[in-house]
């Protein structure tokens, strides 16, 4: 679902510009690549506000790889409200499932005739480039032990994700106004978009264990969860929802009435309930591992770069202060305000 916010703009460029620094010294004849940055920041700032703010709050240094993945996402993301034809947002998926394997290739076959690009494409190749070149040239102390990865076998891990999250978008797509079955398919479509998604992000900042990876995959989980919820009302009258065919059937609800995007059924509010407290444990299954591992002592930069638990969390007590109606209209607009000071605060004591 795409929220699009009216706000200053001018401190846009000022945050965009900040975030290309380490990649276009990398690159320095690559004199579109800024402008290309700042192209996936606009995108971001007006698709997705919230996930905008959490990217600005990752240090500049850090910001190339998460900047291109969420724009990435949100260029993967069926726009419902845009893109209601199934067969174009399925040939929009295509394209950009065919475009992840240019990531691997070498630099010259792009440069052929007949090769198409964007910008989002050439940002998501030099930061996934540039951390990898990064990765291998460190010098902290248990990355040597770490990471025996090739940069090679480190992009085919990545594209392979990206392709996975890509192709469960466009199941999704296929599948039209047929819902997921149960609680835990739903789930695993947000794991394996959203958390895949995060997963590449931490790889590629050099953050791999077993204890990261469960990380990623509950915060993707809770974000995508939070998501189906957030989108449900535009959804609805695209005749969709993300509410699982178990819980509809438990409440007793069609998807018909779904649709309708009554307020007040107290059906359509437990089962909101029930995809809002999943939601909920997964962030705080991500929490209880992260603390558990102390992982913030071994990847100090972890947090900042999971700070969209804290921005899904903030909307999921929204819902709950108006009683899981999840199709009101208050519920539709967040202040950015409130939301800014959360996600800076939360960064500012590196916690997500």
């Amino acid at each position: 679902s795409s929220f699009s916010r009216k706000d200053n703009s001018d401190d846009s460029n000022a945050d965009a510009t900040t975030t290309d620094t380490k990649v276009s010294s990398a690159h320095h004849h690559h004199h579109h690549l800024k402008a290309d940055f700042r192209y996936a920041a606009a995108l971001l700032r007006q698709r997705d506000y919230e996930t905008y703010l959490c990217t600005c709050a990752v240090d500049a240094s850090k910001r190339a790889v998460p900047l291109a993945l969420r724009a990435l996402n949100c260029e993967t993301v069926i726009d419902v409200v845009h893109e209601n034809d199934g067969n174009a947002a399925l040939m929009k998926l295509k394209w950009w499932h065919d475009r992840m394997d240019e990531t691997v290739r070498p630099k010259e076959t792009l440069s052929a005739p007949g090769v198409v690009d964007h910008p989002i494409a050439r940002c998501v190749r030099a930061a996934l480039g540039v951390s990898s070149e990064e990765v291998s040239s460190n010098d902290d102390d248990d990355v040597g032990t770490t990471t025996t990865t090739t940069t090679g076998s480190s992009t085919r891990r990545w594209v392979k994700w990206l392709k996975r999250a890509i192709e469960a978008r466009m199941e999704d797509v296929a599948k039209g106004s047929r819902t997921f079955d149960s609680m835990s398919e739903l789930e695993r479509f947000a794991k394996e978009t959203h958390g895949h998604f995060l997963l590449v992000t931490l790889d590629a900042e050099n953050i791999r264990s077993t204890a990261s990876d469960h990380v990623a995959s509950h915060v993707g989980t809770a974000i995508g969860l939070t998501n189906s919820l957030r989108g449900a009302k535009i959804h609805a009258r695209n005749r969709k929802t993300y509410f699982p065919m178990d819980v509809l059937a438990t409440e007793n609800l069609s998807a018909e009435t779904v649709y309708d995007g009554g307020i007040g059924d107290e059906r359509v509010k437990n089962a909101a309930h029930k995809v809002a407290s999943a939601a909920v444990g997964h962030i705080a299954a991500a929490r209880r591992i992260y603390i558990e591992n102390k992982l913030g002592e071994k990847y100090p930069h972890m947090a900042k770069l999971l700070l969209q638990a804290t921005t899904a969390e903030r909307w999921l007590e929204k819902l709950e202060k108006y009683d899981f109606d999840v199709f009101r209209d208050e519920l539709q607009r967040t202040p950015p305000l409130m939301t800014q000071a959360r996600v800076f605060l939360s960064a500012w004591k590196n916690q997500f």
